[in-house]
């Protein structure tokens, strides 16, 4: 239930997304094509790393059955296997860093002037590639993590 808002945000952001109209090929792009093609760049960015957010949740949720499954130690003290908080970390915060980055890119581009809509493209481009990066990387090493750690 807790998702419930992220899907709706989700859904309205993509709903928000326009697509470019197709065009013939020309020599030179006009501003408005370079604002397209970048705009499309990000996109094309965050629809590649959107279905990994998928990824990450499912990862978390076998690492928190590890978590709880942790033996006890005679005092009472849980004892988890080493590295699972700090990798739970990182899971939630490249997680968190989308959610983030699409609320930002939201809010930011409806209130981006025309004049500075090539920047805010070009350092959206920059962020979604970083965010893609801290996912692409967090996910690798919880199922490295997960694979060396056997149940």
């Amino acid at each position: 239930m807790k998702f419930l808002p992220y899907f709706l945000f989700f859904t309205l952001l993509m709903a928000s997304c326009k697509q470019a109209p197709s065009a013939d090929i020309a020599t030179e792009e006009s501003p408005a094509d370079a604002l397209t093609t970048l705009e499309n760049q990000v996109m094309t960015l965050h629809d590649e790393v959107m279905p990994k957010m998928q990824d990450i949740s499912k990862i978390l949720e076998t690492l928190r059955s590890y978590k709880e499954n942790a033996p006890e130690t005679p005092e009472g003290k849980l004892v988890y296997p080493h590295g699972l908080d700090m990798l739970m970390g990182d899971l939630k915060l490249a997680e968190q860093g989308m959610w983030d980055w699409m609320k930002a890119y939201s809010d930011t581009k409806e209130k981006t002037a025309p004049d500075q809509l090539e920047s805010f493209y070009k350092k959206q481009l920059l962020s979604i590639t970083k965010i893609k990066s801290d996912m692409i990387n967090a996910i690798d090493k919880g199922n490295a993590w997960i694979e060396a750690n056997p149940k």
